[in-house]
């Protein structure tokens, strides 16, 4: 009898956890994605739209998921940074553990090289290290943040990234 209860639990929870596991391919896709479009893609997995700040001159706008939203927190983080001048930006942020761990793999496996490593970013006192990884199309920021376990990759096109880079808003 044990068994027929715990399999349902152990179903549901890893139905729960696929959806909130996005993948590198599924990252590269949602940033070439319009807001609606990333808005109806996680909307099916079972994220939640959380908020969204239209773009100004000076910014780019900013389209946030959660997935399994509790009070200020989330088990993952999915954020869309877009205007209509330049293209998306996607930034995700998860707990460690297999999803992130195949992230890494997968940026490896596309022969990525390194671009650039360090530690500390300006203004930003949560990250612990960042690595960039860059092929012919894209540039991947892999983050480690000082929360233990937390990590996060940030996807832009490479022109874009470059772009970033000499105006200090990466």
């Amino acid at each position: 009898m044990k068994q027929l209860v715990l399999y349902p639990l152990f179903v549901l929870l890893s139905f729960t956890s696929m959806g909130q596991g996005l993948n590198l391919s599924q990252l590269l896709k949602l940033q070439g994605m319009g807001k609606q479009e990333v808005a109806l893609f996680l909307q099916e997995k079972g994220w939640v739209a959380k908020s969204d700040v239209e773009p100004s001159d000076a910014k780019m706008g900013k389209a946030v998921w959660a997935f399994n939203p509790e009070g200020e927190g989330a088990d993952a983080w999915c954020i869309l940074y877009y205007n209509g001048a330049s293209p998306n930006r996607i930034l995700y942020n998860t707990q460690g553990g297999p999803v992130f761990d195949k992230i890494r793999k997968h940026v490896k496996q596309r022969e990525m090289a390194v671009l650039e490593e360090g530690e500390q970013i300006e203004g930003l006192d949560f990250v612990d290290a960042y690595t960039d990884y860059a092929d012919s199309q894209f540039v991947a920021r892999l983050y480690d943040y000082k929360q233990i376990n937390y990590y996060g990759i940030k996807i832009f096109t490479k022109e874009d990234y470059h772009k970033a880079k000499e105006t200090a808003k990466l």
